[in-house]
């Protein structure tokens, strides 16, 4: 049997098969299945050698998990349980802890380098748990249709801005994951567990393209909906019927800066976004230009109101064609 034997590679762009690259070492050789493992140069027992063994091939189970899931390209069409790795990393850590007990110092950094690698991937798992969770694509559609159709906004706001925190968390749980791959030993990880640093750093820059990307739309989605954005051009539109100008243009001139902020962090982030969240970028680009627009025209019709300027008839008529426009945007 080859020492290693690697999947097929799956480059960054998108490939049918997972997104770690080829961590398939022979696994039974990992395993502690074994008979022997000689303590040569001294390093501890036995049973510390063999659980130091076992650790790495729990390890490479529960990432090889992870490589056979499909392209994240589309993490919508991702059918992923991470109930199986985590198991397979309890697993590991117990042995990981028999071998702290029972081998010397002189294997401290062994078993450090062995305790990164699960960190890592527990990182990566709750990672990808959350971006390819079922209900996010609704939710992103929920949110979409609600300004389509100018209705269920409250609660649209309120789902995003949970999706939001959640996709925060784990684009911070991904950054962690990504350092401490970057400090990893190379040269031990690939000694004790047959699996190459770069392998990990690709899975990593894979995933890291994927949360950013979600982050981004959320993150954009909650400051539309929030408080200065669709809230202030509400407050704006109450305050325009009831004829106080000033007020309303500056509700309107809060939600237009909003509107363009979350704009042009779209515009942005779509040329780095997966294939597969293109058109969610797209819709909400255009969504957020018709909403700039209408703010923008909104605060011409009361700062024209409050001249007494006839135009403020036709600058609130601009205004609602700019908000009918939102609806056409995923057309």
């Amino acid at each position: 049997m080859n020492r290693r034997q690697y999947l097929t590679r799956a480059g960054i762009a998108g490939a049918s098969v997972g997104f770690l690259t080829g961590i398939a070492g022979c696994l039974d050789d990992l395993s502690g299945s074994a008979d022997t493992t000689d303590d040569d140069d001294n390093a501890g027992s036995r049973a510390g050698v063999r659980a130091l063994d076992r650790t790495a091939g729990a390890l490479n189970k529960a990432a090889l998990v992870l490589d056979e899931l499909d392209d994240l390209e589309d993490p919508g069409t991702v059918d992923f349980d991470p109930s199986e790795p985590r198991d397979r990393l309890a697993d590991a850590r117990d042995h990981l802890e028999t071998a702290e007990a029972e081998l010397g110092d002189d294997r401290a950094a062994d078993i450090d380098t062995l305790r990164s690698y699960a960190d890592a991937l527990e990182g990566l798992i709750a990672v990808t748990a959350t971006v390819t969770d079922d209900g996010l694509s609704e939710d992103i559609d929920t949110v979409s249709a609600a300004l389509e159709t100018e209705s269920g906004i409250e609660d649209a706001s309120t789902t995003v801005g949970d999706r939001h925190a959640e996709i925060a968390d784990a684009h911070e749980r991904w950054v962690e994951a990504d350092e401490t791959i970057q400090d990893i030993d190379a040269d031990r990880l690939d000694d004790l567990a047959d699996v190459p640093r770069t392998d990990l750093e690709e899975g990593a820059t894979v995933l890291g393209k994927v949360v950013t990307a979600l982050e981004t739309l959320a993150a954009a989605y909650d400051t539309t909906l929030g408080d200065e954005g669709y809230d202030a051009l509400d407050r704006g539109r109450d305050h325009l019927d009831e004829t106080e100008y000033e007020a309303a243009r500056d509700e309107f001139a809060t939600a237009e800066s909003t509107f363009s902020d979350a704009h042009r962090r779209l515009e942005d982030g779509t040329a780095d976004a997966p294939e597969g969240l293109v058109g969610y970028f797209k819709t909400a680009e255009c969504q957020t230009r018709h909403l700039t627009d209408a703010a923008a025209a909104f605060a011409d019709a009361a700062t024209a109101a409050a001249e007494r300027d006839p135009a403020a008839t036709d600058h609130r008529s601009e205004a609602e064609a700019a908000l009918d426009g939102v609806g056409d945007c995923s057309d």
